[in-house]
């Protein structure tokens, strides 16, 4: 509970500062909330390789193919590193780069999935009879 307050206090902070100088010195302001958001980012590396590794764990004790975990987790990197840099662009007032970086992690999570949308439809093939 205190690593979300803490988490929060310092956002709040950072955009109470960023907000006092944006007028005088927008860059500075930006830089502020970027350099912000990677802390938060560093701090919360912990929990995430906590995440990974109960992922990892659980697909093991189901005996899934280790490829499958890979894949998940690059989408869910993919993810959030998009979801990260759009927030920035539309920090910073470049809601049209912010778009195409949508889309582009879109496409690309698609793509890192095709193998498993594959393997997917030829277990259900099989199961159906078809071939």
């Amino acid at each position: 509970m205190t690593e979300i307050v803490t988490v929060c206090l310092v956002a709040v902070v950072a955009f109470i500062f960023a907000l006092t100088i944006k007028q005088s010195h927008p860059s500075i302001s930006l830089a502020i909330i970027i350099l912000t958001s990677i802390i938060i980012l560093i701090f919360l590396l912990d929990y995430l390789t906590q995440v990974i590794d109960y992922i990892r764990e659980l697909f093991e004790s189901v005996n899934i193919n280790s490829d499958y975990i890979k894949i998940l987790l690059k989408c869910t990197g993919i993810c959030f590193i998009t979801e990260f840099s759009c927030d920035l662009c539309k920090e910073s007032g470049y809601s049209s780069l912010s778009a195409q970086i949508s889309l582009a992690g879109k496409l690309i999570t698609l793509v890192m999935a095709i193998p498993l949308f594959k393997d997917v439809l030829s277990i259900s093939l099989s199961l159906a009879g078809a071939q």
